[in-house]
């Protein structure tokens, strides 16, 4: 692909075939693979936003930069909403089968789970289709994806949108009315884009709706990354989009199939004990990440190690303060990359050595589990 020069305000994803291109010096193209075009024409050209494009989730992904300085410095300008002192009790029985209720379980419940519904700020999705009727069910969807992404942030991380964030979701089919929407008919492949000014999530509908809604949610992901916390190092940021790609709405709560795409992830384990290959991943931001290397598959690698960074931190309580500790400080600070590999040492039990060392072996054999949330 030929490079091209990208306002500064522009990122883009970009997904080829099983790999992918090198950034451009200002902004990052990915392309995804093209969805069915739409008999509808398109409309005329419209003004171009300022857009955090992101790539879809799982492999093969796509590559991002991150967002503009000035538009990451926009988080947590509102202060946090008051929450009420509700929760769900999740348990399942005998018999195997799943109950949610207000009430705490017998005592011999297995799993037992207290859903904290400490209502977060509030944020609204609406979804609608540009070039085609959205069916019902799928701008439900879309707006439970939204939501549960939020909420798993908020209750497992205490990320906290700001009050009244409003989300609209575009899904677009014809490639030239995409392009022309995020502002660069050249984009007219890639998968999808955030537009901070609209606070606008465009999604190019794949032929399955399935891929579709992983982009989304990747989109998501991001979307609230960038309103509430700010400027995330890439791989922090990058391995929450891709873990929370797999997020799928089910009730009141939601699950992860962690072990997706084993083979893929066995293949990107790293050697030794972890430790160099995690040092390396976390120095790795901005274009570092998305660097194209004589290897042509040590990109895709980071995309794997990033997400199983994250996959082995939100498997367990002191994995979850460490990585909730990595995003109020950033919050704190929205506007300046935290030093992730600094904060992680410090709140992971037995330090960074012992997080490789947890996060190779998740690797090397990928739990075959479907997390709850």
């Amino acid at each position: 692909m030929t490079r091209r020069a990208l306002p500064s305000s522009i990122l883009l994803l970009a997904l080829v075939g099983c790999g992918r291109e090198a950034p451009p010096p200002t902004g990052v193209t990915a392309v995804a693979p093209a969805a069915r075009t739409a008999s509808t024409p398109p409309p005329a050209p419209a003004p171009a936003p300022e857009l955090v494009p992101t790539p879809p989730p799982p492999a093969p992904r796509a590559i991002e930069a991150p967002p503009p300085l000035g538009a990451a410095c926009l988080a947590n300008s509102a202060p946090n909403a008051a929450a009420s002192a509700r929760a769900v009790h999740r348990w399942v029985d005998a018999a195997g089968i799943t109950h949610y209720s207000d009430q705490a379980p017998p005592r011999d419940a297995r799993e037992h789970r207290v859903i904290d519904l400490r209502a977060p700020p509030p944020i609204s999705v609406q979804a609608s289709g540009y070039d085609a009727n959205l069916p019902d069910e799928l701008q439900r969807r879309a707006a439970a994806d939204a939501l549960g992404v939020q909420r798993v942030l908020h209750d497992a991380l205490g990320v906290v949108s700001p009050p009244g964030i409003a989300l609209r979701v575009v899904f677009v089919g014809d490639g030239e009315a995409y392009g022309r929407l995020i502002g660069n008919p050249a984009l007219s492949a890639s998968a999808g884009a955030y537009s901070t000014a609209q606070r606008t999530i465009f999604v190019r509908r794949q032929p399955q709706d399935e891929a579709s809604f992983a982009v989304l949610r990747h989109e998501i992901t991001h979307a609230l990354v960038h309103e509430s916390i700010g400027s995330l190092p890439t791989p922090v940021n990058e391995g929450l989009a891709e873990y929370f790609g797999r997020y799928r709405a089910a009730g009141l709560g939601g699950q992860i199939d962690v072990g997706a795409g084993r083979p893929a992830i066995v293949a990107a384990a790293p050697d030794g004990d972890g430790s160099d290959a995690l040092v390396d991943l976390l120095a790795r931001d901005g274009e570092v990440f998305y660097a194209m290397d004589a290897d042509a598959t040590a990109r895709e690698r980071r995309y794997l190690r990033a997400y199983a960074l994250v996959a082995v931190l939100m498997r367990d309580a002191p994995g979850r303060a460490a990585l909730a500790d990595v995003l109020a400080r950033q919050r704190a600070d929205p506007c300046r990359a935290v030093a992730a590999e600094r904060i992680l040492d410090e709140r992971y039990p037995g330090g960074l050595s012992a997080l490789a060392g947890a996060w190779s072996g998740f690797m090397r054999d990928p739990p075959g589990d479907i997390r709850a949330y």
